[in-house]
């Protein structure tokens, strides 16, 4: 294998999840900042803007998934480079 293509495999397998992740935490927070805010105009204050307790729900359901999607990523993380220590270690030891 080539090591541009061990380059890209590794890029693949590591990174690649984690990044779809943080991509898609940054999309639900654009969504709910510019779609599920609400605003009203109340005298001496101006604008205010809030979340009605559903919607802030709705967000809470939304970042636990994708923390349990962060999840997966990590613990593949952390099982490579375990398995990647090993080897290291199966090697210097002889």
């Amino acid at each position: 294998m080539t090591d541009r293509k061990l380059v890209a495999a590794r890029f693949a397998v590591t990174w690649l999840p984690l990044l779809v992740v943080l991509v898609g935490t940054s999309m639900v927070f654009v969504d709910f900042t510019f779609n599920y805010i609400d605003q009203r105009y109340m005298s001496g204050v101006g604008w205010v803007r809030f979340f009605t307790y559903d919607r802030l729900y709705d967000l809470a359901l939304h970042l636990s998934m994708l923390a349990v999607a962060l999840a997966a990523p990590l613990f593949s993380l952390r099982w490579r480079d375990r398995r990647f220590r090993g080897s290291i270690r199966a090697a210097t030891a002889s």
